[in-house]
């Protein structure tokens, strides 16, 4: 396999993981909302929008690609002309996050790539494939706008799936596929077919907890099929996959998607490489410059994309 364990021991990620504990002690999961609390939730974790003051050298706007809401993240300096697509997690029924924003931003700067952040439709108002269809019109979107520049697909925990569902949702169509693939803790199951005991403490995961998969399945699929690898990529053909860059915590309730992908790809003889953490938390990838050790995976994921030394 082509994985790697590291250690987070900065003062910055335990402080991280710290604060992240705090926020998500205060959020209902795997839990019946009211339509207002849901309305309430949401706007507490989304912050409101883009924020007023951006972070200095970059500059974020809302645009429609496809008819689909994006928000598309620019550094101010020299650009690629390339693109980042980025599918926000946040379990099908949150939008985009203050730190996914920031992320973005963090990407922008450090590769030089525009951003774009699809904004899809959320559960349970929407049922699956709504927000896949709507990433698949912004992927084509961007390839119209952009023909000869690179486009890599990246997102996080669910939208981390999405990526995985639309690579091989374009495959299957014989379209063109991104140049490469970053996943921060991504699902490749929600059929409950995928063995996760393999992580002795996935129960004592403080953000995506137990019984999250039922709730998933009714929020977000409706009456689909879960083992549709649209739905599951863990059923998917990963044949032709493109070259992939996977993070994840080993204590966190994905780890087992995690080391699953790294496996199917590897078997598919897809280049791979899959960073594991000891000691950070799910999604910690998204953290960027905020701790040396996730500074230094951007420094990687830069390099994987354009295969050159690291910063």
């Amino acid at each position: 396999m082509s994985i790697e364990k590291r250690k987070a021991r900065s003062l910055k990620m335990k402080l991280a993981v710290r604060g992240v504990q705090k926020i998500f002690s205060r959020i209902p999961s795997g839990e019946k909302l009211t339509d207002s609390e849901l309305s309430e939730l949401r706007e507490k974790i989304s912050g409101g929008g883009i924020p007023k003051k951006q972070r200095r050298g970059v500059l974020t706007k809302k645009k429609g690609f496809g008819g689909v809401l994006v928000e598309v993240t620019a550094a101010l300096g020299e650009r690629t002309g390339d693109t980042i697509l980025y599918l926000h997690g946040g379990a099908f029924v949150f939008g985009i996050a203050p730190y996914q924003r920031r992320y973005a931003e963090t990407l922008a700067m450090r590769t030089g790539c525009s951003v774009v952040m699809v904004d899809y439709s959320l559960s349970p108002e929407n049922k699956f494939p709504k927000a896949l269809d709507e990433c698949e019109s912004v992927f084509g979107s961007i390839r119209n706008l952009a023909p000869d520049g690179k486009i890599i697909l990246a997102g996080d925990s669910a939208g981390a799936g999405l990526c995985l569902s639309l690579v091989l949702r374009l495959k299957a169509k014989g379209k063109e596929l991104p140049a490469s693939v970053i996943l921060h803790s991504p699902y490749i199951d929600l059929s409950g077919a995928l063995d996760r005991t393999i992580n002795d403490d996935i129960n004592n995961d403080f953000i995506i907890k137990k019984g999250l998969k039922n709730t998933v399945n009714e929020i977000y699929l409706g009456t689909a099929d879960p083992t549709d690898y649209e739905i599951s990529p863990y059923y998917g053909d990963f044949s032709g996959f493109p070259p992939t860059f996977i993070t994840c915590e080993e204590h966190e309730s994905l780890y087992a998607d995690s080391i699953e992908l790294d496996s199917l790809l590897e078997k598919a003889g897809t280049e791979v490489k899959t960073i594991v953490f000891d000691g950070a938390f799910h999604t910690f990838g998204t953290l960027g410059d905020t701790t040396p050790e996730t500074k230094r995976l951007t420094n990687e994921i830069k390099s994987f994309i354009y295969k050159a030394p690291e910063a």
